[in-house]
């Protein structure tokens, strides 16, 4: 099912697409850049972290 792709500051319909991973469109009515990227291109960010987020560690003494 196409998706509508919208300028973000107009509103203004730029294209209808099915798949894609990444577009980049001018508006050709406010001249905005438009960047958009497919949610599943993304990474979610929970795989981004380090492994060692929100461990603790005790400091050591001397």
């Amino acid at each position: 099912m196409p998706h509508n792709v919208r300028c973000r500051h107009c509103n203004k319909l730029l294209a209808r697409a099915s798949s894609f991973d990444f577009i980049e469109v001018k508006c050709p009515r406010c001249k905005t850049l438009n960047i958009i990227t497919s949610p599943s291109a993304i990474e979610h960010p929970t795989y981004t972290r380090n492994r060692t987020c929100g461990e603790q560690t005790t400091p050591s003494t001397r």
